[in-house]
């Protein structure tokens, strides 16, 4: 059964990798700080994947990766893609983090952009992905902290949004975070932070690696 975050992230699968347009510098850095810590031997895990366009650029540096997403929709717009750009390491399925064929231990690095502050049991996840990581495997993440620093522009926009939410209008979760935040939650969750940057584009997104404990 389809429910409401799915059939969300469905509707907007076409029309996806415009809307993400405005956040192509950032996601441009953050992939650029990703590869220096992906090796060509890493089985990767990209949960969120979402078009899979980060997921693709990232094969080029590693043995393997797989993108995982709750919308089938976005996992149709992956996998065309995948298949235009023939690349063989690639793969992608429609699901959460918690499908069971995924074993324990099984991934070098699992990446996760855009989706801490979307998630309604963040700890939980959290664990999850500790459990799948190998040892002293790498968490690697950025998160958009809706508490942080924000430009006058995108403070209207939240503020709209949060109004059309209150209606049960949105269907999403959203939590709104610090930066020490996202920290602690990865640090409470058996990681220790390798790096950590605040990256500003209108708002603040905080870019962690985080190695498993």
């Amino acid at each position: 059964m389809i429910n409401k975050t799915q059939n969300f992230w469905n509707k907007q699968a076409k029309k996806y990798d415009y809307s993400e347009r405005q956040f192509e510098p950032v996601f441009k850095e953050v992939v650029s700080k990703t590869k220096e810590y992906l090796k060509i031997s890493d089985d990767v895990l990209d949960f969120g994947c979402a078009t899979g366009t980060k997921t693709l650029e990232l094969a080029e540096v590693t043995k393997q990766i797989h993108g995982i997403d709750i919308s089938d929709e976005m996992i149709k717009e992956a996998t065309k893609k995948k298949n235009e750009l023939k690349i063989a390491n690639a793969s992608f399925t429609q699901g959460t983090i918690f499908k069971n064929d995924f074993k324990k231990a099984s991934f070098d690095k699992i990446i996760s952009y855009g989706v801490i502050h979307l998630l309604d049991d963040k700890e939980k996840v959290i664990k999850r992905i500790h459990e799948l990581l190998k040892p002293e495997g790498l968490f690697i993440s950025n998160t958009a902290c809706l508490k942080d620093k924000m430009a006058f522009k995108n403070r209207l926009e939240f503020s709209a949004y949060l109004f059309i939410k209150s209606l049960g209008i949105f269907p999403l979760h959203l939590n709104r975070l610090k930066t020490n935040d996202v920290e602690d939650l990865i640090v409470n969750g058996k990681f220790q932070i390798v790096k950590a940057e605040k990256i500003f584009h209108g708002i603040t997104i905080s870019f962690i690696i985080a190695k498993k404990l």
